[in-house]
């Protein structure tokens, strides 16, 4: 995995030591900076994956100041305090910026790929949405499935046929609109009184039909225009 990696530290000799122990393990310092305005310009133009701070740099702001920046960005992404600050206060106001590693000069290797390593797939895993997980019963075995499985639900008198992705289908004894509120998720809408689709899965429709990744499922007169505002609006 190779990473776009910005690195603000005030100390050239540093900045190049770690530029070139990056490039050793694949990945490509995008732009070295030595004070928080030269970062926030760098970060705007780059798009980094990562940022490596120095807590001290040159001028008034600090590198605890650009994770503060960091954590109000719309693109925001991890990163690791690398310093030779060892006040304990400091040191605390560094941790309440919550960063993926703290390293200390001077800079081992091995550590610092170590470092960019666990940063990334930590950020990642706190980060990623979590999937939702719907319980129900088809009389006999209790099943737990994901939201996002849900291509839709058919009715078929007091059951409803949950249509799952890779053509699976689980029969419930629950009516279509019980089901519905039991389900309670935006992504879901009822277009006609037999049917319940996953948005998520609309491939195209019309007055009439809705295509559900080559499905069509009917659309009631009375949910056409719905239908479409919620789509459009999407």
């Amino acid at each position: 995995m190779s990473l776009k990696i910005l690195v603000l530290e005030d100390e050239v000799l540093i900045a190049e030591m770690v530029k070139m122990y990056l490039g050793e393990s694949g990945h490509e310092v995008v732009d070295i900076c030595i004070s928080y305005e030269e970062g926030v310009q760098a970060f705007e133009e780059h798009n980094p994956d990562l940022v490596i701070l120095d807590i001290h740099l040159y001028g008034e702001k600090s590198g605890i100041d650009f994770a503060r920046y960091i954590h109000g960005h719309a693109n925001r992404v991890p990163y690791i305090f690398l310093t030779s600050q060892h006040s304990r206060p400091v040191f605390d106001q560094a941790l309440d910026t919550t960063p993926m590693a703290y390293l200390t000069k001077p800079i081992k290797k091995e550590a610092l790929w170590t470092s960019v390593e666990t940063a990334v797939k930590l950020f990642k895993e706190n980060n990623s949405p979590r999937q939702e997980i719907f319980s129900v019963s088809d009389g006999y075995n209790n099943h737990q499935i994901q939201m996002d499985e849900i291509v839709y639900v058919k009715s078929e008198h007091v059951y409803s046929i949950v249509h799952l992705t890779k053509d699976r289908k689980l029969s419930v004894r629950l009516p279509i609109s019980q089901f519905l509120e039991k389900l309670n998720h935006s992504s879901f809408f009822q277009c006609h009184r037999s049917f319940v689709i996953n948005t998520l899965f609309v491939s195209n429709w019309n007055n009439k039909t809705v295509n559900l990744g080559g499905v069509e499922i009917p659309i009631s007169r009375s949910k056409k225009e719905q239908f479409s505002s919620l789509m459009k609006s999407g």
